[in-house]
């Protein structure tokens, strides 16, 4: 997946989520703003980009989990296809960085 198409999911969830009045929703448009801004500087690669993305991911998990947050359908469908492509890309440089040789 390209640089961009990360960023495009992190807005269409963010937009999915705009109409809610809801204090843990406020919480992750704040970080979704937060990565977006940190994704278009362009000075985040591999890992640290996996890394911003992550911590969309985790908030979004935590609050599901731990204060039954509820998406509607298209939300849903936005969050897999975010959360799916960050855990894609969190393996493949996990992949990468148990083949970096230690010395």
């Amino acid at each position: 997946m390209q640089y961009q198409e990360y960023i495009s999911l992190l807005e269409a969830f963010r937009l999915s989520l705009t109409a809610e009045n809801d204090p843990n929703i406020v919480q992750i448009v704040e970080q979704i703003n937060k990565t977006v801004a940190n994704l278009k500087t362009g000075k985040y690669y591999a890992v640290a980009l996996t890394s911003q993305l992550f911590d969309v991911v985790s908030l979004v998990e935590n609050l599901m989990a731990f204060n039954d947050l509820k998406l509607n359908t298209f939300q849903s469908k936005v969050w897999n296809k975010l959360r799916d492509a960050t855990y894609q890309r969190y393996t493949k440089d996990g992949n990468l960085l148990n083949f970096i040789p230690f010395p």
